[in-house]
C-alpha cells in the first residue's frame, strides 16, 4: 500500500472481531504475533476499496482481515 492511505479511524483501529461468534479478542492473540493492528488495518482498508468504498462492513473487513493475515503468518 502507498502511504497515501487516508487514516483509519480510531474505531476501526480498535475493532478486532471480539464480541462477534467465534472470534477472540486481541489478548488471546499469540505473544509475538508477527500480525500488528496496522496490518489489519491497512487488509481491510483495500477490502473496503474493493468494494467500492460501501460503508456498513468495516467489523466484517476487519475479521476477515485478520484471520488473512494469521493464516499467511502461519506459513511462514
Amino acid at each position: 500500500m502507498s502511504e497515501s492511505m487516508p487514516q483509519v479511524s480510531s474505531k476501526l483501529q480498535r475493532r478486532n472481531g471480539a464480541g462477534l461468534p467465534g472470534q477472540t479478542a486481541p489478548a488471546a492473540r499469540a505473544e509475538g504475533s508477527a500480525v500488528s493492528d496496522e496490518a489489519i488495518a491497512r487488509r481491510a482498508y483495500e477490502k473496503f476499496l474493493a468494494r467500492g468504498c460501501v460503508h456498513g462492513s468495516d467489523q466484517a473487513d476487519w475479521v476477515q482481515a485478520t484471520q488473512e493475515l494469521l493464516a499467511e503468518a502461519d506459513k511462514h
